[in-house]
């Protein structure tokens, strides 16, 4: 059986072959090697985790992706280093299944660092998100905002991903993520935050405002606290851009109440109630209750049904 040490130099040695073959034979080759063997000599439980017997062929991809800086692994990508589609699908699944790589989606996955512990590893749910919409255009939004802007103390049970193209739920790790199409006319308010070295996309405070009132949590009356709550936060104008924006007139409507409700000047709120025209044509105000009964307020064109 060979040694510790025997091991170390045979697999630095196939590592080096595989590196020159595909034609890395300086700074790359260097890297992987010297890092390869310090993660086998600083790493105590690397015997329990097993890296030790993973396949040259999946020690060059790990060691090459992370030289590359490549966070996430594709298929194609795969393919592409290893030059034979059947070995590259066969690693990257048993890779996946060693807890090596994560997989996002088909043919999608993220890299797990050489260096985390037993591979228990997973970076944070918002960068999670971001790699798995890839390319697509997405926000965080919803329940995953509200907590992060302080609109609610409720912690959501999963990550909502606004985007574009998919409605699916998938649960990568141990996070639940919930992707929702909509129409990339509600696609704006978007800002970037830096998490982990990596950019994701987040609904800012206002446009997250919006969403709470088209889609609440809680009690309807509980809406109008926070708005009564954050109205001195967060930048009036800018809310009133977005509500007018806004694809969802019945969503105007309850808000201009809210608003006024909340201290904003009609003067501050005349756009926002040109905006809902000049119909007869009446929303409302809580969504929670199917009724159509009670009061009727003419300026914002709302039922006050409870």
């Amino acid at each position: 059986m060979c040694s510790s040490k025997q091991q170390t130099e045979t697999t630095s040695f196939f590592l080096y072959t595989h590196l020159t073959e595909q034609g890395y034979y300086s700074i790359l080759s260097i890297y992987s090697l010297i890092r390869f063997e310090k993660e086998i000599k600083d790493n105590k439980t690397m015997k329990r985790n097993k890296y030790s017997e993973l396949s040259k062929d999946a020690v060059y991809l790990l060691s090459r992706s992370e030289f590359e800086k490549q966070k996430v692994i594709t298929t194609e990508y795969a393919v592409k280093v290893l030059g034979n589609y059947l070995k590259a699908t066969r690693l990257l699944d048993n890779l996946a299944k060693r807890n090596r790589l994560i997989q996002l989606k088909r043919g999608r996955y993220l890299v797990v660092p050489l260096k985390a512990p037993n591979q228990r590893w997973m970076p944070h749910e918002f960068v999670v998100a971001s790699l798995w919409m890839g390319e697509i255009s997405y926000y965080i939004g919803y329940s995953s905002m509200y907590n992060y802007w302080g609109f609610t103390e409720q912690i959501p049970q999963k990550v909502t991903v606004l985007n574009t193209e998919k409605n699916r739920m998938r649960k990568i790790g141990k996070i639940s993520f919930r992707a929702m199409k909509i129409s990339s006319k509600k696609m704006y308010g978007i800002k970037k935050i830096k998490i982990d070295e990596e950019y994701v996309s987040i609904s800012d405070k206002e446009r997250s405002l919006v969403d709470f009132i088209f889609n609440p949590i809680g009690s309807w009356g509980n809406v109008q606290e926070v708005i009564n709550e954050q109205i001195k936060k967060i930048d009036v104008k800018k809310f009133v851009r977005y509500l007018i924006k806004f694809p969802v007139i019945a969503v105007r409507k309850r808000a201009g109440l809210m608003l006024e409700c909340a201290g904003v000047s009609l003067e501050e709120l005349s756009r926002l109630k040109s905006s809902i025209g000049s119909k007869n044509s009446y929303a409302p105000f809580n969504p929670f209750i199917k009724s159509r009964k009670g009061t009727v307020n003419q300026d914002w064109k709302v039922i006050l049904n409870g």
